[in-house]
C-alpha cells in the first residue's frame, strides 16, 4: 500500500507499520479478539503529529475503535444509530482547514453510508434520526464541494492513497459471521452498481471514490423519503425537490454526474434492497425529470475535457431512454416533456461540434428532431473508423438494447410476468417476489399522475410541444 506523500517522507516509512497493523487486526479479530483499544491509542497519537492524515490513517483508527465499541457493549437499534452517528464527527472532525481536498473530506464518509444502510433495515421505526444524519452527510459534502477556498485538484484527481485496503477492516464483522463468504466491494457499496465496483479494482483515484460515496448518498437520501408516508403529489415533489438540490450541490465532481448518468442507462436502480419495484420505477422517472432538466444548465462556454464530453454523449444516450421509458408507458405528457428539453438544448449542436471538427470527411449534419437521430449519425461515423469523443458508441448502444430488452413491457404481451411486487425481509435484507403486469402499470398511471398534476414547468422544456403525440408516433421518436 503506499500512502499519501505530502511534504515529507514520514509516511512513506509508516506504510509497512500500517499495512503490519491491518494484518494484525484482521487476524485477531477473527479469532475471537474484541479489544483494540492499544492499537487505537498508538494511531491516535500518531495521527495527532500529522498536520494532514492520509484517509487510510483516519480510517484505520476510525475502523478498530468502532468496531471494538461495537464489540464490547450490548446495543440495541437506537445505539447503533446513535454510534454511526457517532462516527460520522469523528470522521468530519479530522479536516484541517489548511488542506484543499475536498476529495477527501467526502470520500471520509464511505463508512457511514455502509453502516446507515445495513443498519435501515433494522431501525426503521427511527426514521426521524436516520433522516437527520442523512442530511446531516448531504450538507457537510455540499459544503465541502462549494468551499469557495478549496481549489480543484490538478490533474485528474487520482491520488496515491490506497484506501481498498482498509475496506476488510471495516466490514471484519460481516466477513465473520458469513464466515468469509462475501462480496467485499458489494458489500461496502450496496448502492454502487457492478460497472462502478469494477472501476474500484483499477486504478481508482480519490476523485472516483468521492464519486461513489456522493452517488450513494443521493441514493439513499432519496429512498428515505419513500418511507415518509406523505401523498403521491407531495412525494413526488419531495423526490425531484431533494434530487435536483442535491445534484446542484455536487456537481462539481464530474465523477459523481458520470456515475449518475450511467446509472440511468442500467436495467434496474441499484437501490432493491431499500425499494420494491413500483417505488423503483416511480424514482427512475422523476430522476429523469431532473437529471435531463440538469443537462441545460450544463456549461458550454468553457473548453470542454474528456469528463465533461463523457457526460454529454451519456446525456444524448439517457435522453433517449428517458423518451423510450415513457413512450412505452404511454405517457404522453412526459414524452412531450422530454422531447422539449432536448430541443431546448445546445448539447446536441455541441456534440455535432466535436465531431465534424475532428474529421476532414465532412459528414452530412443529422437532423435534431430527437436524440435517436444523433445516436444513429453517431453509430455510422464509428462503423467508418471515426472515434467519437474517445467513446465507444456502439458499446453505449448496446446497453441501451439490453435496458429496452429489459423494459417492463417485454415479455407480458403473452401474459408473462416480468416485474416484481413489494420485497418481504429474509435474514435483515429484502427477497422479492413475482406479480402481475397490470399492478405495475397501476404505479405507472400513478408517475403519470403526479406529472400532471403538479405541472411542473420547472422540469420541463419551455418549447409548446402538444400533448396530441400518437403511440406510434412516441415509439418512432425513440427506436
Amino acid at each position: 500500500m503506499k500512502l499519501q506523500t505530502l511534504s515529507s517522507s514520514l509516511f512513506e516509512n509508516l506504510e509497512p507499520m500500517l499495512n503490519e497493523s491491518i494484518y494484525h487486526f484482521l487476524a485477531e479479530f477473527h479469532k475471537g479478539r474484541t479489544d483494540f483499544s492499544e492499537l487505537s491509542s498508538i494511531f491516535f497519537r500518531l495521527i495527532q503529529t500529522m498536520t494532514d492524515p492520509p484517509l487510510e490513517f483516519i480510517w484505520f483508527y476510525s475502523a478498530i475503535t468502532f468496531q471494538t465499541a461495537k464489540s464490547s457493549t450490548v446495543t440495541d437499534s437506537e445505539k447503533n444509530l446513535l454510534s454511526v452517528k457517532d462516527l460520522f464527527h469523528s470522521l468530519v472532525s479530522f479536516h484541517n482547514p489548511s488542506d484543499s481536498g475536498y476529495l477527501k473530506q467526502v470520500s471520509l464518509v464511505a463508512p457511514v453510508l455502509y453502516h446507515l444502510v445495513n443498519y435501515k433495515f433494522e431501525i426503521s421505526s427511527l426514521k426521524t434520526e436516520m433522516e437527520g444524519l442523512a442530511d446531516a452527510i448531504v450538507s457537510h459534502m455540499i459544503m465541502c464541494c462549494n468551499n469557495e477556498l478549496v481549489e480543484q485538484e490538478v490533474g485528474d484527481g487520482k491520488s496515491n492513497v490506497s484506501w481498498v485496503g482498509l475496506v476488510p477492516v471495516w466490514i471484519a464483522d460481516q466477513v465473520k459471521q458469513n464466515q468469509g463468504c462475501v462480496d467485499g466491494f458489494r458489500l461496502f457499496f450496496p448502492l454502487s452498481t457492478e460497472e462502478i465496483r469494477r472501476r474500484i479494482h483499477g486504478d481508482c483515484g480519490m476523485n472516483n471514490l468521492a464519486g461513489i460515496v456522493m452517488i450513494e448518498t443521493f441514493l439513499f437520501r432519496l429512498c428515505l423519503l419513500f418511507d415518509s408516508g406523505a401523498s403521491e403529489m407531495e412525494l413526488c415533489k419531495d423526490v425531484k425537490s431533494y434530487a435536483a438540490r442535491i445534484i446542484h450541490g455536487f456537481k462539481r465532481n464530474l465523477s459523481f454526474l458520470v456515475m449518475l448518468f450511467k446509472l440511468l442507462l442500467e436495467p434496474s436502480l441499484p437501490v432493491g434492497e431499500l425499494l420494491a419495484i413500483p417505488d423503483e420505477l416511480i424514482l427512475r422517472r422523476l430522476l429523469y425529470d431532473v437529471v435531463l432538466d440538469f443537462s441545460l444548465l450544463l456549461s458550454t462556454d468553457t473548453s470542454p475535457d474528456f469528463q465533461y464530453k463523457e457526460i454529454v454523449i451519456l446525456w444524448l444516450f439517457v435522453s433517449n431512454s428517458a423518451l423510450l421509458f415513457a413512450s412505452e408507458n404511454g405517457d404522453h405528457v412526459a414524452v412531450a416533456c422530454y422531447l422539449n428539453t432536448f430541443l431546448a438544448s445546445q448539447l446536441p449542436h455541441q456534440i455535432i461540434s466535436w465531431v465534424t471538427g475532428v474529421t476532414c470527411m465532412k459528414p452530412t449534419v443529422p437532423d435534431i428532431s430527437s436524440p435517436k437521430d444523433i445516436i444513429g449519425w453517431l453509430l455510422l461515423l464509428e462503423q467508418q473508423g471515426l472515434k467519437i469523443c474517445d467513446h465507444n458508441i456502439s458499446d453505449l448502444h448496446e446497453k441501451a438494447l439490453k435496458y429496452n430488452s429489459m423494459g417492463i413491457d417485454e415479455g407480458v404481451k403473452h401474459g408473462q410476468t416480468t416485474v416484481e411486487d413489494a420485497p418481504v425481509r429474509i435474514n435483515g435484507r429484502r427477497k422479492r417476489n413475482s406479480t402481475g403486469y397490470w399492478e405495475v402499470q397501476k404505479h405507472i398511471k400513478l408517475i403519470t399522475g403526479c406529472h400532471e398534476n403538479l405541472g411542473d414547468d420547472s422540469f420541463c422544456g419551455k418549447t409548446e410541444v402538444g400533448n396530441s403525440v400518437s403511440d406510434q408516433e412516441m415509439v418512432d421518436m425513440v427506436r
